[in-house]
């Protein structure tokens, strides 16, 4: 994984190959496809190999004086920072600029399904403690997905085509604080998001 990452990001996802991989690792292509059903496959793995380090860093900084609010909003920014810090950040800049908006929105989806029992079990731990007020917690995590896409297409890099005035962007990151806050029934003013910084 780690010397496919070295040449997606070097080559582009695109033009390197299952055949590229194997040759810089010096196994055979059947090894690869021992472990890999396709180069897709060997993506997600990256991917969700971050995802479940995320999940693994937050559950460890959930400690008894640790309230709900603080475990969700840290929760929410790492997801929201998910396509701009560390390997995600610099495959996803990579797949933005050869367009490959299919195999991003699968990504998207698996990183939603990783981080869901956390967030589930965050906000039914809120609800307990009436500190969040969800009726629908999958549902409602559905809503949330969709906030969170809207930010990361609005505030990619302005050579991805995207949103650039940072003003605006601001004013889109208060909106969606606002509709988060709501989505989950917690007090105004809870939730705060901030503008990613992109890693050249």
């Amino acid at each position: 994984m780690d010397t496919a990452l070295e040449l997606f990001l070097s080559s582009g996802y695109e033009k390197t190959t299952v055949q590229d991989i194997v040759k810089k690792v010096s196994v055979a292509q059947g090894t690869f496809y021992y472990y890999f059903a396709s180069k897709d496959a060997l993506l997600e793995a990256i991917f969700a190999r971050y995802a479940k380090n995320m999940v693994t860093h937050i559950q460890s900084c959930h400690l008894d004086n640790v309230t709900v609010l603080e475990k969700l909003q840290l929760l929410i920014s790492h997801f929201y920072k998910l396509c701009y810090d560390g390997e995600p950040g610099l495959i996803a800049a990579v797949l933005y600029r050869e367009k490959q908006g299919e195999l991003i929105n699968k990504l998207w989806r698996q990183l939603q399904i990783i981080a869901a029992p956390l967030f589930r079990s965050i906000l039914e731990q809120g609800n307990q403690e009436g500190v969040t007020h969800v009726m629908h917690v999958d549902e409602t995590l559905a809503f949330f997905a969709g906030i969170i896409a809207a930010l990361l297409e609005a505030s990619s890099p302005a050579e991805f085509e995207h949103e650039s005035d940072p003003a605006i962007i601001k004013n889109k990151l208060e909106i969606a604080e606002k509709l988060i806050a709501t989505l989950f029934g917690t007090p105004p003013g809870s939730i705060h998001l901030e503008i990613p910084t992109v890693e050249e």
